[in-house]
């Protein structure tokens, strides 16, 4: 959700621990998990890069296919990329030309065909034309799911359809987007879901609770965390310090001070020994050794030793990672094919 501070809230719980910015902040989404990289519309996957303060884009081999240009951007959604030329915010194309031109104090990525921005301090939704499909008119927004976005009316949530029209009262004192689904709302301090028609399937009483993934949501209630299903019930009687959503058929649990992995009838398959990780992603998790990081396979085997001061989630064949004071980007062999200089 964005907010008239001009910065996204970051609303829910993410499927990875967090890790420090290895891109300056930026408007952004809530998101499972960080991504800075996409397909644009031919197929290709674009990363992006920053370099004298200046944003542009890189392929998988580490080449400049759009030389660093911009005051700011984000990574490429449905074929177009926000990207900042001044005070304004505007869409280029993979090859970096302007499709939006810069018009927009904030834009967001695309979702489902549609794109928050804001003008005169109000937020709507434009399509890949530019043409606003729902005019500007709202405080806070989120991304479309499951053909709804999440609304701030007065002071409560509700949703809207694609035509901007309310589709589930603004009554929830939070909202997130719908996942598997099922959406995460918030009622006088306690957590529960509703489907897409409104309806309270979970009834609100959790603590806090994660995103649905994988048909399990991890759910913190007295003082512990456990798995829930879509239908409310528990998954099995395993108990947590701390618990995140499933990702790769795998969730993240820390047992005391330690991080490991678990199936999803609660059974240990990575044991709790790392000092921090991240939810896998194209069959690999970083995790935290000492003060090192690296990346390990579903079998708890390092195939990246650790070596990086901050790390993050392969998307697309590279991860984002922060060395020796440099950023750069690795292969899924642990190759440095792009290093700011």
């Amino acid at each position: 959700m964005i907010d008239l501070s001009h910065r996204w809230l970051v609303l829910g719980l993410g499927v990875a621990i967090a890790t420090l910015p290895l891109l300056p902040s930026r408007p952004t989404l809530a998101q499972p998990t960080p991504t800075h990289s996409s397909h644009p519309s031919q197929g290709t996957p674009l990363f992006q890069i920053r370099q004298k303060g200046k944003i542009g884009f890189i392929n998988r081999s580490g080449q400049a296919v759009i030389p660093p240009q911009y005051e700011d951007g984000h990574a490429f959604s449905e074929g177009l990329a926000v990207a900042q030329s001044g005070e304004k915010y505007g869409y280029v194309n993979a090859q970096g030309q302007w499709v939006i031109k810069p018009q927009f104090e904030l834009a967001e990525d695309f979702s489902e065909g549609l794109a928050a921005a804001m003008i005169n301090d109000q937020l709507g939704y434009i399509n890949a034309r530019g043409q606003w499909v729902i005019k500007p008119q709202f405080f806070l927004v989120g991304p479309f799911s499951g053909g709804m976005a999440r609304v701030l009316i007065g002071k409560k949530y509700g949703f809207i359809n694609r035509q901007g029209r309310v589709v589930i009262p603004a009554q929830y004192d939070l909202a997130h987007d719908f996942s598997n689904g099922l959406a995460k709302i918030q009622r006088r301090g306690r957590v529960g879901f509703i489907n897409q028609k409104g309806q309270a399937v979970i009834a609100p009483q959790f603590y806090e609770a994660s995103p649905f993934r994988d048909g399990l949501a991890a759910v913190e209630t007295d003082q512990k965390w456990r798995y829930i299903q879509t239908n409310g019930q528990f998954a099995h009687t395993a108990q947590f310090d701390r618990a995140w959503a499933f990702s790769e058929g795998l969730g993240l649990v820390r047992m005391g001070l330690k991080y490991g992995f678990i199936n999803k009838v609660g059974q240990i398959v990575i044991a709790p020994q790392f000092d921090r990780a991240g939810s896998f992603s194209e069959g690999k998790a970083w995790v935290t050794v000492g003060n090192q990081q690296g990346y390990i396979n579903k079998a708890g085997d390092f195939v990246i030793k650790p070596q990086f001061d901050e790390a993050s989630n392969f998307r697309q064949g590279l991860a984002l990672v922060k060395q020796q004071g440099k950023q750069g980007y690795v292969n899924s062999a642990g190759q440095m094919v792009w290093r700011n200089p």
